[in-house]
């Protein structure tokens, strides 16, 4: 062993050693800072998803509530569109039904046979009208 200037075995003098070790404490307790504050940031994050989180499970019986009720009106809707002309449950026709309830604009088909009557009935009134107006001219 070497001994020291001042003549003790074991003992060095040097203090570049002594300030690596105080600058690897600093870099070590900067990375500590660093990490606590990633810890607290992640930690804000979950509090925040948590009261989200929270706030949909309290919500989360009503929009139930709302999707039953929906799902009833739509039960309802159907019933009272497919209803049966007999107690025996034979289905309605649907074109003979009504369709001014669904906003179509489109005539069933007794309508539309209504129609051409009506249709073939007025010019034959008006052949008749203009028949008997050409008779009167001469």
């Amino acid at each position: 062993m070497a001994t020291s200037p001042s003549g003790r075995r074991g003992q060095k003098t040097s203090s570049a050693p002594r300030s690596r070790p105080v600058a690897s404490l600093d870099e070590d307790r900067l990375r500590i800072e660093r990490d606590l504050q990633e810890l607290r940031r992640k930690e804000a994050e979950l509090r925040r998803l948590e009261q989200l989180k929270r706030k949909e499970m309290e919500e989360l019986p009503k929009k139930i509530a709302e999707r039953e009720k929906k799902q009833r009106e739509l039960i309802k809707m159907r019933a009272v569109t497919t209803v049966t002309d007999d107690s025996f449950g034979r289905l309605r026709d649907k074109r003979h039904a009504p369709l001014r309830r669904s906003g179509s604009g489109r005539m069933t088909l007794p309508e539309q046979r209504a129609a051409r009557v009506q249709f073939l009935l007025l010019c034959g009134v008006l052949a008749f009208i203009l028949i008997m107006l050409w008779k009167s001219i001469r």
